[in-house]
Parts: structure tokens; sequence; C-alpha cells
């Protein structure tokens, strides 16, 4: 399977239409969507999450050369993907990995997080062309198709921060990229557990580095050990403890199940068929057990560097199942975040911006935020 999973500290990574053209292999194919979810608003954009599915173009010596998603109606383009930035695209033969055994798949599937800016009317309806390119006579032509409605008229699930504190970072949520491309396909179905995952880090003030001292030290981190939080009412399904950290960036823990790759963890029913999936607790850092029952803000647990990690964070999502695995992500919004910043991922120092208080909203992928 893909490794589609988590930035370097993520705990899933070992893991992992009416049609144009008249070339072979494209007429009579279909383009569709299998599946879209709820949009969500962060402080930028309405971001549009689902994931197309295709015919196995590269069987006809066709390679994708570009992705337009469009506003079915009026034909502007709302997005350009251009090869070089494609989705991950799962497809035959799957990556194997040591604890699933994948289904055979007859189709190619990539996912795509749409963002419409704030303040622009969404569209009705969007479609989508795809550009190809013939690897032996080099023609290029388009196919079309894969119209659906946005979900505009529903709402994200608003939840509590599960962390409190300053120059907090959220990655992997608002992007195209690692938890968002997570397709598991299993028993007959596409499951798509980390779905809008993120996962937490915790800057120094000048907004400059993540920890102070040795690396190869879980205290040299700033996060580490700050306390989970219950992000609305709910009850305790599963605590998972007892199992060793790892050392700083060293990465030195080995797994012999996939569920050891979320290290310590917790799984909170909060209600509504949603489950919040707290990963890489400290161990023995737990403040509740199966079965209590808890109010939003509740303490929890510890953060922590244990499974699949490369340096302590929380690794957190909503689901619509308890299961690690055979669940689906769903996209969430926060209450409440004051925005004081903006990380750059090349390394560089952060930029501190005038402070901005968000509710019912999320973060961008390099935002800096406050939550009090």
């Amino acid at each position: 399977m893909r490794k589609a999973l988590l930035l370097c500290m993520a705990f899933f990574a070992v893991l992992i239409a009416a049609c144009g053209g008249d070339r072979d292999g494209a007429t009579g194919q279909q383009i569709q969507v299998a599946f879209h979810d709820v949009p969500y608003r962060t402080e930028t954009y309405l971001r549009i999450g689902y994931t197309l599915e295709t015919w196995e173009y590269e069987k006809y010596n066709l390679e994708l050369q570009q992705i337009k998603v469009l506003n079915a109606d009026t034909r502007e383009e709302l997005l350009v993907i251009d090869k070089k930035d494609l989705p991950l695209i799962h497809k035959n033969p799957i990556d194997p990995n040591p604890y699933f055994v994948t289904d055979t798949l007859k189709h190619y599937y990539l996912s795509i997080q749409l963002p419409i800016p704030l303040g622009k009317t969404p569209p009705r309806a969007v479609s989508h062309r795809l550009l190809l390119k013939n690897t032996a006579d080099r023609i290029e032509f388009t196919v079309e198709g894969a119209v659906f409605s946005p979900r505009t008229g529903e709402a994200p699930l608003v939840i509590a921060s599960p962390l409190k504190g300053k120059n907090l970072v959220f990655f992997n949520q608002s992007t195209m990229g690692y938890h968002f491309y997570v397709l598991i396909f299993i028993h007959n179905g596409i499951f798509r557990p980390e779905r809008y995952a993120v996962d937490t880090g915790e800057l120094k003030e000048d907004l400059t580095t993540y920890l102070k001292g040795d690396p190869k030290l879980n205290t040299s981190y700033y996060n580490y050990g700050r306390t989970l939080h219950a992000v609305a009412d709910g009850r305790v399904v599963h605590v998972q403890d007892g199992r060793p950290e790892n050392s700083g960036d060293a990465k030195n823990i080995t797994f012999n199940s996939a569920d050891e790759l979320a290290g310590n963890y917790l799984v909170l029913d909060i209600g509504g068929g949603r489950h919040a999936f707290y990963a890489h607790c400290i161990p023995g850092s737990f403040a509740v057990k199966k079965g209590d029952t808890v109010k939003e803000g509740a303490p929890l647990a510890q953060l922590g560097n244990s499974g699949n990690s490369t340096a302590p964070h929380l690794h957190f999502h909503i689901a619509d199942g308890a299961d690690l695995w055979t669940s689906n992500g769903v996209p969430f919004v926060l209450k409440e975040y004051t925005k004081t910043g903006i990380y750059a991922e090349d390394g560089k120092p952060g930029v501190p911006v005038p402070h901005e208080r968000h509710t019912n909203a999320m973060m961008e992928n390099t935002t800096v935020f406050d939550v009090e």
C-alpha cells in the first residue's frame, strides 16, 4: 500500500462522466466521484474534499498530465493540478505491507481538496477535465466528467481543541497529502481512517524551532508532556497503554502489528457515530479508563512519542467508527482559536502576524495559533 500516511511524525506511515477524446483507452471510459465529504472552513478557504475514481488508463499507454477542476455551470477553472503536483494515485499493484491483505483494484483512485476562497460563492456543481498523453505517439487528449454537487448545505463537526497553549501548529489537515491521501482497500471496501487527521507541533516563542537541546531526548521538545483534553463530552471506549516511546527523533521502536503503530492511544465516543482518536501518548499518563464518561475539556493523557513517530506529537482525528483502520475520517473545525503567526515549512523562521480570532474554523497547514 502506498506510504501516504502522516508527516514524518505519523502513525500510519508504514501502510499504508462522460468522456471526450477518441484515443485508444479513452473512448467509453469514465471518471467519477467515489465519495465526497462535508466542506469545512479555514481562515482562508472553504475546503471541499473528495476522491476520484478513474479507469486504469496506464494499461493503454496513457499518462496523466494535468487535472482541471471546473465550475460545471460556468466552466470557470477552480483548480489546476499539473503533473508535478498530482495527488497520490492508488492503483495495482498496491505496495505490500505486513499487516493487511489488500483487495485487488480495478480502478485508480486519487483524492483532491478543492479550496474556494472565503467570500466567493461555492460552485453549485463541480466537474473535471483530465489531460492525458499517449506515451507511444505523444498525442494529448482530454477526458471530462466526474460531476458532483458539493455538500454546502451541511456543516462539519465543531469541537474544542485537543490541545491548549501557545505557538501551536496542526499539520496535514488542510493540505492535499499525507493523511488526506490515505485509502485502505480491504474487505471489499475503501476506508479512509485518517482523512482529516492532524499532527501537532509547538514552536518556540520566536517561531524558529520545536526543541532545545538533544533531539534524541523527548524532553527537549516543547510539546512533550502537554495535557490532552476531551474535545467534547463523551465516553472512553478504548485505552491502549504500556507501549514504549521512541527516543526523540530516533524512531527506534519496532512493531509487530498495525495497532502498535498508534503507540499508546485513546478512543473517545463523542456521540452521533463520531469517535475522537488520540495517538502516541506517554505510557502511564492516562487520566481515564475504558468506560469513563468525561466532559469537554477534561484531561485525558499526556502528549508523547510512542508508536510510529519521529518526534513527540499528538496524532488526532475524528472518524465515523471506533476501529483504527475500518473507519472513515471526517472533517471538523475548532470552536475557537487565535492565529498568531505563519510557519515556514522550508525550515526558515516563522512570521508573527496581528492576532486574529477565529470561530468554527480550522487553520491552514502553516498557521501558528493559540488556544486558551
